[in-house]
């Protein structure tokens, strides 16, 4: 009987530190309100992100598929929307996809988010060119897809450089998105000012010559999957002018 005693609580003994460690390594990020007004000059809001804190996308669960990839993002919000920009340097660069395709296949950067306590999540996907894929659900399959039609309110730049330095061999490319609350279809978001959220931040090119898989939160599995709510970090979207 000590010995079943022993061995039961050696077993929740290492449970807890498995949890405890877990949640050390779960990530917070703080998303600050701009002021922003009505996204009609483009350089100006892509100067406001660059002030912004970038954080980088470079934890590579699957060391199979290591890269020399880099790439950072800043987030925002003006109350109405979630302004994101990435900026990447990669060696190959693809755009074969359409809204609601494949992107991932792509030279593409994505966005899972989840509201408060929600147990679903809703994956933005977004191509060098811009075009996205957004769905909902709970796990990886049976998305549901969002809408063609607004999917077109997502406003975004983007700006791909190929003329990088002998030493940087391959491209830099960078995307703004600007993101309405309405995009949020299974939510009625009043304002993303002290809303709190869980998500992650990702990197891939399945289908380019050399597949990589990138991520802004640590993700534990065997094999490439984004679908991992268990490995969101911690998003608080800080309250402003608007709240």
């Amino acid at each position: 009987m000590l010995v079943v005693a022993w061995y039961t609580l050696r077993h929740r003994y290492q449970q807890r530190i498995c949890e405890y460690i877990r949640h050390a390594l779960v990530k917070t990020l703080n998303i600050s309100y701009i002021e922003c007004g009505e996204f009609r000059d483009t350089n100006l809001l892509m100067a406001k992100m660059e002030i912004l804190n970038q954080e980088p996308i470079s934890c590579e669960p699957w060391p199979a598929f290591s890269t020399d990839t880099k790439v950072e993002f800043s987030i925002a919000h003006n109350g109405n929307a979630i302004l994101l920009k990435y900026k990447i340097q990669e060696k190959y660069l693809a755009a074969r996809e359409v809204n609601n395709g494949d992107i991932h296949n792509d030279s593409c950067v994505e966005f899972f988010v989840a509201f408060d306590d929600d147990e679903c999540y809703y994956n933005l996907e977004f191509n060098c060119l811009g075009f996205t894929k957004i769905g909902y659900g709970s796990r990886r399959e049976n998305r549901d897809l969002i809408s063609l039609e607004m999917i077109s309110k997502i406003g975004f730049s983007s700006r791909i450089n190929s003329k990088l330095p002998i030493e940087q061999k391959g491209y830099h490319w960078e995307i703004l998105l600007v993101i309405p609350k309405e995009i949020f279809v299974h939510h009625q978001i009043n304002s993303f000012g002290r809303l709190q959220a869980r998500g992650n931040f990702y990197k891939c090119g399945d289908g380019l010559p050399q597949p990589h898989f990138l991520s802004w939160n640590r993700i534990d599995a065997a094999e490439p999957d984004f679908h991992r709510m268990e490995s969101f970090g911690r998003l608080e979207f800080l309250a402003g002018e608007e709240a």
